[in-house]
């Protein structure tokens, strides 16, 4: 099975480093995050992973034996929020990276009103994210780990949404970069979704690879 950057191996375990910084207060909030690939079944079609996350929440993903397609097919959220964009989404159109360009529908994660009356107000905007094959890295050296045979991606997209009736449409600026290498895959992403409200500002992700 080509799974090398997603590994599907039963029992494989990641632990990251998450950092959020908003513009809007000027402070950052770090946590930590354990995954784990709990269950691996083969099916007719392809091979089926369930990874659970330190937070409770579960993912389904199906990994198609041809075209190499990795889709997310399942999800249980424990924190009660939920998913706005499609359970049922295109992760990566072909893990093997033969394909350079693709699109996936997602919804905003990182904006949040900080100011009255729009105090933690998250939009669930749904909107289309470009992603783009930028290179490949032989060597990515990063938190003085070596890492080989490794693809960067960027990804970006707009959209916009209401938080009050008073007044317009609020546009957000939606951009990422990914860098996964063979073996491990994710081992580090940033993402931003910066808008010029001032009540919601820019907040920035950057999740890494610990261990």
């Amino acid at each position: 099975m080509s799974d090398n950057y997603f590994p599907f191996k039963e029992g494989k375990t990641w632990s990251y480093s998450i950092n959020l910084f908003s513009s809007y207060t000027g402070k950052e909030y770090k946590k930590r995050i354990f995954i784990k690939n709990i269950k691996t079944q083969k099916q007719n079609r392809g091979f089926e992973l369930i990874r659970l996350h330190s937070n409770g929440n579960y993912y389904k993903y199906f990994l198609e034996n041809g075209s190499k397609k990795l889709s997310r097919i399942s999800v249980l959220i424990k924190n009660g929020e939920g998913l706005t964009e499609p359970i049922n989404r295109v992760i990566y159109p072909d893990i093997l990276f033969r394909k350079e360009k693709w699109t996936s529908m997602e919804q905003l994660f990182l904006t949040k009103g900080y100011q009255p009356p729009l105090l933690n107000f998250k939009p669930e905007t749904i909107f289309e994210m470009n992603y783009a094959l930028k290179k490949k890295i032989n060597k990515f050296r990063h938190r003085g780990k070596l890492f080989k045979n490794c693809f960067y991606i960027i990804g970006y997209g707009s959209t916009s949404f209401i938080a009050d009736t008073r007044s317009g449409p609020l546009n957000v600026k939606v951009e990422s970069e990914e860098w996964i290498c063979e073996n491990i895959g994710m081992v580090k992403e940033k993402r931003s979704e910066n808008t010029e409200a001032s009540a919601f500002g820019k907040t920035t992700m950057t999740k890494e690879l610990v261990f």
